[in-house]
């Protein structure tokens, strides 16, 4: 393990980080100091009483740690955290460094309005694939569950990194693909409903009404001859058939069961949205 201390000056922050290993000066760092990559924090190497000590300008930034500390993650923050370090990943391979090297600790990832930015510590053992997965299990316990989409990101990247190798590009790919096709479906499954409430509210039979309601409801309710007293092909509009019913009802008649059938109808037929989250996944077409 290594161990680390922060610094605070007037006008500068730093992270320091030491290894119990003897430094040795390499390529890594002054490729790092001639090609700067965004997201990767500045960094210098030092030996210090046979000890490597590595040091990171932060600037101010906050730590993941203490970002989440206070408020729930979301899933653009996720998506826009893992689409930054899969880019990390690629320019540090062309430049032959190591993304192993990686630190992927919440108390040593920073934010910068929406940049995330990276300690590479160089002589680092770790192991980037493992050092993710533990990543996901921190997005699983910071979650906003009332962000359905960050769950539905979350706990697919957290199922995907229990393999022992993966391919995080690969994941996020999938990810994207699965997540197109869940929003189409749930456009198709509103558009429905939109054009349901649609045929309820404006000039269609009432029998034909009855017969989709008991199908896809049960027998919620049933009109009786007296509460149908408006013309089933009058097309003119929601708002003439309940100038109609006002007038039931101050005669006293027989509206006031069906209007609250209706109601109750109408706060059932959306159904659990946690049940929808539950059942997830494909199976969600079944709802």
């Amino acid at each position: 393990m290594f161990q680390t201390q922060f610094e605070s000056k007037l006008n500068q922050s730093n992270l320091h980080i030491y290894l119990d290993k003897s430094y040795e000066e390499d390529y890594q760092i002054p490729m790092l100091q001639k090609n700067p990559i965004v997201g990767i924090l500045p960094v210098r190497g030092a030996a210090l009483d046979g000890r490597s000590k590595y040091t990171y300008q932060t600037k101010g930034f906050q730590t993941m740690a203490v970002i989440y500390e206070k408020k729930p993650i979301q899933q653009q923050e996720i998506q826009l955290l893992v689409m930054e370090l899969l880019q990390i990943i690629e320019k540090l391979e062309n430049y032959m460094l190591n993304p192993n090297c990686l630190i992927l600790d919440p108390e040593y990832i920073f934010l910068n309005e929406k940049q995330w930015y990276f300690c590479y510590l160089p002589g680092w053992d770790g192991k980037l694939t493992q050092s993710f997965h533990q990543l996901t299990e921190y997005f699983v316990r910071t979650l906003d569950y009332g962000d359905t989409n960050g769950i539905v990101l979350a706990y697919e990247l957290h199922k995907a990194t229990l393999q022992e190798n993966y391919n995080l590009g690969e994941i996020m790919k999938q990810y994207e693909a699965h997540e197109e096709e869940r929003k189409r479906t749930m456009e198709e499954w509103r558009e429905e409903q939109r054009q349901n409430r649609n045929r309820l509210m404006f000039g269609e039979k009432a029998e034909g009404v009855q017969m989709r309601i008991a199908e896809d409801y049960g027998n919620v309710f049933r009109l009786t001859e007296e509460e149908e007293q408006y013309d089933p092909e009058d097309t003119k509009g929601y708002y003439e058939v309940e100038e109609g019913m006002q007038a039931i009802r101050e005669e006293g008649g027989t509206w006031k069961s069906w209007r609250k059938a209706a109601k109750r109808l109408k706060r059932n037929r959306w159904g659990s949205w946690n049940d929808f989250i539950l059942e997830g996944g494909e199976d969600s077409d079944s709802m």
